[in-house]
């Protein structure tokens, strides 16, 4: 899944949702927040978004040489899916 931050200074920041700890999911970008040592935030404080791009993003994520690089892409993916409803 994709997540939009709800509160704190990232509000309104999309992620891709990596890990779940309880009440807690790890959130990475592919820039700042790396796969390797993702923003670990409370579930309450995120919006889920739910994408065809995640499926295709997250099947080759684990294996990828460059896996931060495959988020921003993803990312990059679910913003122009956004736009072009938008434009429609």
């Amino acid at each position: 899944y994709f997540a939009t931050s709800l509160c704190g200074h990232d509000k309104g920041k999309r992620y891709m949702i990596v890990g779940e700890r309880g009440e807690m999911v790890g959130l990475c970008d592919g820039r700042r927040k790396l796969f390797a040592s993702p923003k670990w935030k409370k579930k309450k404080h995120i919006q889920m978004i739910r994408s065809e791009t995640m499926a295709e993003a997250f099947s080759g994520l684990a294996g990828s040489e460059d896996p931060d690089r495959r988020i921003r892409e993803a990312i990059a993916g679910l913003e122009r899916q956004k736009e072009k409803k938008q434009e429609d």
